[in-house]
């Protein structure tokens, strides 16, 4: 959908005010990504956005009202410099709340919420993750949380899976307080929405959420014409994603070392793309020259994964819905995955995705798909197929808007099986 295309929507516009810990603009990470293309949405469904977020300095700042001053009718920032984030969170490790609540804590950025509010301003407030619901779960005014993933869950997976003492540690403290935090800051809203029903059982866990909303963000799909215009190089095995984060650089770490040594037994021409921004150490020593390739940041992900023959995600750590899946799938590249990276996506093993939970397994399903380009093309295209019908932006944002008219009208907690998948 083009940013400047209204699409003809009536009689319940609203005027909405957008809580993000980032800023949306440029949409980097996941969650400015997602933050950026609901407000785009939003406003051109004919609704009035307002966006208040934290920037680290000026400079920021003015990227951010270039990206979306156009697009929002006012952006409203406080400075948080990460050194205080950083001290503010040591100082309270032992305290209630979770460490990367605490990382967010700022009387400036609450009280300038409830200002707002208090002047009727806004028919609904959204806030997007976890991290930012102190600032608005106390609200007199419907609201919606977009959770997106158990962070829970999540936290408990890294903990299982981490080696050094100190991460262990941290990411336990980290869980048991989320675990907590989780249901109880849920009941505050109107609506909350995770990207998949694990999501919400894991939550459930501790305390019901009735509710909440099975809703998925989606990603952008590449024209047909330039996937299957693109020439696939022989071997080639492909993974993206941010190459900082903790989840994946235990992913291409494990997959490097562990499964890839198998498939170039078998496959000598074989080669391992990781592609993806701001490569850790450890991500960087995997590279080996015309086998490994690290990347670092490129243009455009999608050259990267037109030119592979297949995208492995070999996810052990990790919750809700991985968008480096969804973008191969877009792809029409066969995805060899972990049932940790289909848990929130739902795709058909076998017929739109293939799931493997250990390292021979794994290599054994990416050798096949090698020597087989006829399976190759089969299950690319029924995953472009399944992407087409399940992922876009627009499918998923069309139901979170609708439920967010329904909080507008302080509907009944409760009903959720609509929502739920």
């Amino acid at each position: 959908m083009n940013d400047n295309e209204a699409v003809a929507f009536d009689p319940d516009a609203m005027k909405i005010l957008v809580v993000s810990s980032r800023p949306p603009w440029p949409p980097i990470m996941a969650d400015a990504m997602t933050t950026d293309r609901l407000i785009r949405f939003l406003v051109a469904r004919g609704h009035t956005v307002d966006l208040a977020c934290f920037v680290e300095d000026a400079e920021a700042e003015r990227v951010l009202r270039e990206g979306l001053g156009s697009v929002c009718s006012e952006i409203l920032t406080v400075k948080l410099p990460r050194w205080r984030s950083y001290a503010s969170t040591a100082l309270t490790l032992l305290a209630r709340l979770p460490m990367q609540v605490q990382y967010y804590d700022s009387h400036r950025m609450s009280e300038l919420i409830r200002e707002r509010v208090a002047q009727g301003r806004y028919d609904l407030v959204y806030t997007h993750l976890i991290r930012m619901a102190e600032h608005t779960r106390l609200l007199d005014i419907p609201k919606a949380l977009g959770m997106q993933i158990s962070q829970a869950l999540n936290l408990r997976r890294m903990f299982d899976h981490a080696k050094d003492p100190f991460r262990r540690l941290f990411y336990w403290i980290e869980s048991t307080k989320v675990q907590a935090y989780e249901a109880r800051v849920a009941s505050d809203f109107d609506r909350v929405f995770l990207c998949g029903p694990s999501d919400i059982e894991a939550i459930e866990k501790t305390a019901p959420i009735p509710n909440a909303r099975v809703c998925p963000h989606g990603q952008d799909i590449p024209p047909l014409e330039q996937v299957r215009s693109a020439v696939r190089e022989p071997g080639a095995i492909v993974v993206s994603g941010v190459m900082s984060t903790y989840t994946n650089v235990d992913a291409v770490s494990w997959f490097a070392q562990q499964v890839f040594p198998r498939i170039e037994r078998e496959v000598p021409e074989a080669k391992f793309w990781i592609v993806g921004r701001n490569p850790q150490r450890q991500v960087r020593a995997l590279a080996r020259p015309d086998k490994v390739i690290v990347t670092g940041e490129v243009p455009d992900v999608y050259e990267w994964l037109c030119r592979a023959q297949l995208s492995v995600a070999p996810l052990r750590i990790g919750a809700g819905m991985q968008n480096k899946v969804v973008q191969a799938m877009a792809c029409e590249l066969p995805v060899v995955a972990t049932p940790v990276a289909n848990e929130g996506i739902g795709a058909e093993p076998d017929a739109n995705i293939v799931l493997c939970g250990d390292e021979q397994s794994m290599a054994e399903s990416v050798v096949k798909l090698l020597r087989n380009e006829g399976e190759r093309v089969r299950i690319g295209r029924a995953a472009r197929t399944f992407v087409e019908a399940n992922w876009t932006w627009d499918a998923n944002f069309e139901n979170l808007e609708r439920w967010l008219v329904e909080a507008t009208r302080r509907s009944e907690p409760g009903g959720c099986e609509e929502g739920r998948i």
